[in-house]
């Protein structure tokens, strides 16, 4: 790796970090959800700094070619950010039935009052 190269992906893991530290700072993500990003932020910092990580975790995964662990961990990363969201998309739908049927259950009740007066 050429150490321009490794120069600009660190810079660009770094702009990553600032990203994710901004958006946190402005209410715009959660710490829940930015967790996963500052852990990739903090990965690519690694790898970019030192390339030599990729090489040991490639023999020790005992994958051919750097870039395909690269890829492998990438995806992973998408795969684990698609349940995160899974999680929230669920759990979202839960409380907005549950805000739903206590509406009706309101609504119902305010029916009933104005009903006998």
């Amino acid at each position: 790796m050429t150490p321009q190269l490794q120069f600009f992906m660190v810079l660009g893991a770094v702009a990553l970090l600032l990203i994710i530290f901004v958006l946190l700072k402005r209410g715009l993500m959660s710490v829940k959800y930015s967790l996963l990003w500052l852990a990739l932020a903090v990965g690519l910092v690694i790898f970019a700094a030192a390339p030599y990580v990729v090489y040991v975790l490639r023999d020790i995964l005992g994958i051919e070619m750097p870039v395909n662990l690269v890829f492998l961990l990438m995806f992973c990363f998408v795969l684990v950010v698609l349940l995160s969201l899974s999680i929230a998309i669920s759990q979202l739908a839960e409380k907005c039935k549950r805000l739903t049927q206590a509406n009706a259950i309101l609504e119902k009740r305010l029916r009933d009052l104005e009903e006998k007066q």
